[in-house]
């Protein structure tokens, strides 16, 4: 018996247009983002979820709410404060060109933690532990997790069993849909379903 676990992004904000680090702050969505979760849903219709889960940020809840409503059926929904975007403390608002002025250039990315937040290695390690959690109280189960792209990044790069940090800077896009494949507490496949995959800067 396997955990089938589909993981996708948030629509896209007027704050990741502009490059701003949003953290546990909310930007609107764009046109565009209204739409990217309604087109993700879609690749999903096949699928028999047995329940959603999704981070506690208003963008991944209002994501969550318009894949329920384009697929049309009742599937349970669950809040999950293990996949919230990073806290990035003193950094939040900040462009991503403000953020890297400020980083030391011999940070290692997934050990730097913001001021008065989080690193992505600490991201990465709640939302691994999440997703085996799973595995133990839904074995032989199809889940959804809506979250973000730093939480994405961590659990391919544990799947690859690289440093996040090699996979930090990877943009999975707000039409991106994966699946990764638990089994025996462990992460035995990973497949890109649809959307885009590229870099950030």
């Amino acid at each position: 018996m396997s955990l089938q676990v589909y993981i996708m992004r948030h629509g896209e904000t007027e704050a990741n247009v502009q490059e701003v680090l949003l953290g546990r702050e909310d930007s609107p969505f764009t046109e565009a983002g209204w739409r990217h979760p309604v087109e993700v849903a879609r690749h999903l219709d096949g699928v028999a979820l047995d329940r959603i889960f999704a981070s506690p940020m208003a963008r991944t809840q209002r994501t969550a709410a318009l894949v329920l409503e384009t697929l049309g059926r009742p599937v349970p929904l669950d809040t999950e404060a293990a996949l919230a975007e990073i806290d990035a403390g003193e950094f939040t608002g900040m462009t991503f060109q403000q953020v890297r002025q400020r980083v030391p250039v011999t940070a290692v990315l997934g050990q730097f933690r913001y001021p008065g937040g989080e690193s992505w290695g600490e991201v990465q390690t709640r939302a691994v532990d999440f997703v085996l959690g799973l595995e133990r109280q839904h074995s032989d189960a199809e889940v959804l997790l809506v979250t973000h792209a730093g939480v994405i990044a961590g659990l391919v790069a544990e799947f690859v069993d690289e440093p996040i940090e090699r996979y930090i800077r990877t943009r999975f896009g707000h039409d991106f849909l994966g699946r990764l494949t638990v089994e025996a507490g462990t992460f035995v496949g990973y497949d890109h379903l649809a959307g885009t995959v590229d870099t950030w800067y």
